[in-house]
């Protein structure tokens, strides 16, 4: 019942959002003066209805009630092309692309951080946006546009937390021995929020980034975890009960939260980390227009704030609200160093790896 009220209350948010709000919209815009029930009024960049057309495929990380939020605007801007959004996490859904050369995969939406560097490059095409010029944050490479800033966080059960007589408030406390094979987290070499997860411990639980004191800590957390290589069963199977604690990232958890998931957000005490992550089409696309739009409407302010209000999210257009979540400058944020990450990756991940081998 929650969910079918949730996607009502999206349906008529988005129609007074798109009435009210067009952020970097140019109002004489219009639907070559037609005036059947597709026409509505468009502002720069959103393209012609009339060159929108066939099937639009997205692979994509973002949860159900994000996903609602861009099908209702894709549907009102762009009647004559199908929408399908298939789901799972990055890792997977780029092997997908990589290993399927027949793919109908448009545009891969979400998953793709700052510090990725060339990472994703060899399946996708670069594009600027519409909306460049709003964003606060720029892919020097041109191939992803961002749309979200990610922050990370954990998930708590609170009715779980509360039997074992525990107050969570940040990574030293998931060493308690009462949460022994209670922690989920999502396996870095797999998932994005995987990799955000170490980068934040990396960064938040030493004297300097990766160092022996993080890796210590690191050491003593992994005989606790569960792995998973999806990052969305991290938070539902926390709500679920099926643990304590979880390590996720801020927006998702966020969103069912709202949705009434009897889980509460905890930004760590000891700090945090933020990327900005976004979106980008897909060299093969076989739909490029309709990919071209697709990404030029997730950079607009328009579709940043839909998605923020209904959901949640911190956006990346400089033209976007903050809804319902803590300024940056109160998580106690330490800055990363993209480069270093970008070369370090995979030292990083396989050090990781033999522990979480060794110690499980």
């Amino acid at each position: 019942m929650n969910q079918i009220i949730k996607k009502l209350m999206t349906g008529v948010l988005i129609s007074v959002l798109s009435v009210s709000m067009f952020g970097c919209s140019n109002s004489n815009t219009s639907n070559n003066g037609k005036d059947d029930a597709t026409s509505v009024e468009r502002p720069y960049y959103v393209k012609d209805v009339d060159e929108v057309t066939g099937k639009l495929t997205c692979y994509t990380t973002m949860e159900e009630t994000q996903q609602e939020v861009v099908r209702e605007l894709w549907n009102k801007y762009y009647p004559n092309c199908e929408l399908e959004l298939q789901a799972d996490s990055v890792g997977t859904l780029a092997t997908r692309i990589r290993s399927d050369e027949s793919t109908d995969c448009d545009v891969l939406l979400g998953g793709q951080f700052a510090a990725d560097g060339d990472m994703y490059h060899d399946i996708l095409r670069p594009y600027t946006a519409a909306c460049d010029d709003e964003q606060l944050y720029h892919d020097e490479a041109g191939y992803i546009t961002y749309y979200d800033v990610q922050v990370m966080c954990l998930c708590v059960n609170e009715e779980l937390e509360q039997e074992l007589g525990l107050d969570i408030q940040g990574y030293e406390d998931l060493l308690d021995p009462a949460l022994e094979g209670k922690i989920i987290l999502a396996a870095p070499d797999s998932t994005s929020s995987g990799w955000r997860q170490l980068q934040t411990i990396l960064a938040t639980m030493g004297d300097s980034f990766n160092d022996e004191k993080s890796w210590e800590y690191i050491e003593k957390l992994i005989p606790s975890t569960f792995s998973t290589t999806s990052s969305k069963d991290v938070f539902n199977l926390v709500s679920n009960g099926e643990y304590v604690v979880g390590l996720s990232y801020e927006s998702s958890v966020a969103a069912i939260i709202k949705d009434g998931a009897p889980i509460r957000i905890v930004y760590m005490e000891e700090g945090n980390t933020a990327m900005p992550g976004g979106v980008a089409i897909v060299k093969s696309a076989p739909n490029p227009t309709a990919a071209e739009a697709m990404v030029d409407l997730i950079s607009s302010a328009e579709f940043q704030d839909a998605r923020d209000q209904a959901s949640a999210g911190r956006p990346s257009n400089g033209k976007a609200e903050l809804f319902d979540l803590p300024d940056q400058e109160d998580l106690n944020i330490v800055e990363l160093d993209y480069d270093y990450l970008q070369k370090n990756r995979e030292d990083i991940i396989n050090r990781w790896n033999e522990l979480y081998t060794e110690l499980t």
